[in-house]
C-alpha cells in the first residue's frame, strides 16, 4: 500500500473515532451540582455586547439572510439594525424590557407599545420576551430550575451531558468540557426552543460564542446569528436605547397583543391661540 493510500486509510479510521476530552486544568467534574455552578458563572461573565453579523432566518414565511449591528445589556435592553444586501437599513428594533419601538423603513412607520412577546415577533418571526432574546444574544442558556440533576459524558462528542429534570420536563445541556460552556441546549416535555452555540474564542476574560442557533420546532423557524466583529463588557452607550420616534415618521400606538389602538385625540386650540 503506497503512502497516498495509507494516508486515506486512516484519515477513514480515524473519522469515526471519538474526540479526545480535555478537561483543562480543572479536571473532570464528577458532580452535577458542581458542573451546573460552574457553567452557570461562566455564562453569567458577558453582561453587555456590541457589534456587527450575520442573521439568517428560516420560517414558513421565507428564508434569508441580512446584515445586523447588535447592542445588547442585561437585563432588558437591546437594539437590532437590519441591513439588506446593499447594506441599506431594513429597520431598527429597541427595547428597554418594558417599551419597544421599531422603525420599518419600507413602511415608514414607528410602531411602539408594551414589550411583548407579540410586538417583539414584529421584528423577528418569534415570539420570545426581550430579557430572553438578550440572554440568548450574550451566549446564556436559561435553565428551568431543577429537582434533580445527572452527569454524564458523551465520549463521541467530547462533551459533558448534564441533564436537570424537573416533574416531567427535562433540559438536557451538552457542555464543552474545558470552557464550560453549553453547546447545545435542548427541553424535553414543553414547548420551547433549542439552542446550539458555536466557535467559542477567548475574548477578554471570557471565551464567548461568535455562532448562535436557535430552533423552535414548533413554530418550524430557526435563527442562526454569526458574530463578524464583537465588543464585550464596555459600559454601554445609553443613546443607542432611546425609544423616541424619528422626527418626521407617523407613529402607531400598539397595545400588548399587538393591535393598533386609534389616535389620540388632541384637545382643541383655544380661541385666539
Amino acid at each position: 500500500m503506497n503512502r497516498a493510500a495509507v494516508a486515506i486509510f486512516l484519515a477513514l479510521v480515524c473519522s469515526g473515532c471519538p474526540k479526545r476530552l480535555d478537561f483543562g486544568p480543572r479536571g473532570r467534574i464528577t458532580q452535577p451540582e458542581d458542573l451546573f455552578r460552574l457553567t452557570r458563572e461562566a455564562q453569567d461573565v458577558t453582561a453587555t455586547l456590541q457589534g456587527d453579523g450575520k442573521l439568517r432566518v428560516e420560517s414558513p414565511q421565507g428564508t434569508g439572510t441580512v446584515s445586523v449591528f447588535l447592542a445588547a445589556s442585561r437585563p432588558g435592553l437591546l437594539r437590532v439594525e437590519m441591513f439588506d444586501f446593499f447594506n441599506r437599513p431594513i429597520a431598527v428594533l429597541v427595547t428597554d424590557g418594558q417599551r419597544f419601538g421599531l422603525l420599518q423603513f419600507q413602511e415608514n412607520k414607528f410602531y411602539q407599545g408594551p414589550a411583548t412577546p407579540q410586538n417583539l415577533s414584529r421584528f423577528l418571526p418569534l415570539a420570545l420576551p426581550s430579557e430572553e432574546l438578550v440572554s440568548v444574544m450574550l451566549g446564556r442558556v436559561p435553565f428551568i430550575p431543577a429537582e434533580r440533576m445527572t452527569l454524564g459524558v458523551d465520549e463521541k462528542e467530547a462533551l459533558y451531558v448534564l441533564t436537570l429534570v424537573r416533574g416531567d420536563v427535562s433540559q438536557v445541556l451538552h457542555i464543552h468540557p474545558r470552557y464550560l460552556r453549553v453547546v447545545r441546549s435542548e427541553v424535553q416535555g414543553a414547548r420551547t426552543y433549542a439552542l446550539e452555540y458555536g466557535r467559542f474564542e477567548p475574548q477578554g476574560d471570557a471565551v464567548f460564542p461568535h455562532q448562535v442557533t436557535l430552533r423552535a420546532a414548533s413554530a418550524d423557524t430557526s435563527l442562526g446569528l454569526r458574530y463578524t466583529d464583537v465588543t464585550l463588557n464596555q459600559a454601554p452607550d445609553l443613546t443607542l436605547f432611546d425609544l423616541s420616534a424619528p422626527e418626521g415618521v407617523p407613529v402607531v400606538e400598539v397595545d400588548e397583543g399587538g393591535q393598533a389602538l386609534p389616535p389620540v385625540a388632541l384637545p382643541p386650540a383655544a380661541p385666539g391661540s
